[in-house]
């Protein structure tokens, strides 16, 4: 099943769209992917952050800060790309070489509702499930983490929604 995320920069008028399998992407992998397909180059030069498009709030509080946060299929999002804090510093250059980290900041988004004890489980359960993905050798054992992991972020979703 193939699902997308559309992007935009900040000065374009029409969004780009990224797809991917499953039913999220990663900030982390979205970042990856809006750098490969805008050709942005090696990172070194600048900072990209992810915006949720909600036009209602200030930017700055919709801002995808958490690079293990899922960002659900069919999201609309905002990408700006700023000047690195140290020339030849820039920090897209760890998603360029494909590092991802393994984990969660464990702070809750300002438009999150759960408590902070159900987003640690939850970013602990991803993270697990991305770590398996990443640690998978045999194609196999890829496509088995990665049902795993959509399979307990189903789980969750489940849990939140009967709350």
């Amino acid at each position: 099943m193939s699902s997308s995320v559309h992007f935009k920069f900040k000065s374009q008028k029409e969004p780009s769209r990224v797809t991917f399998d499953g039913t999220g992407i990663s900030v982390f992998e979205l970042k990856r992917e809006i750098i490969n397909q805008s050709r942005l180059g090696d990172g070194t030069d600048f900072e990209l952050s992810i915006y949720n498009e909600d036009t209602g709030e200030d930017i700055r509080d919709l801002e995808y800060d958490d690079d293990t946060t899922i960002i659900p299929r069919s999201t609309s999002v905002i990408a700006r790309r700023l000047p690195a804090s140290r020339p030849g510093k820039g920090g897209a250059t760890r998603y360029v070489s494909g590092k991802m980290p393994i984990n969660a900041r464990n702070a809750p988004r300002n438009d999150q509702v759960s408590s902070s004890r159900t987003v640690s489980n939850s970013t602990n359960t991803v993270s697990n499930g991305v770590l398996e993905l990443n640690n998978a050798q045999t194609e196999e054992e890829k496509i088995n983490a990665l049902f795993n992991l959509q399979a307990n972020q189903w789980k969750e979703q489940q849990q939140e929604m009967a709350k």
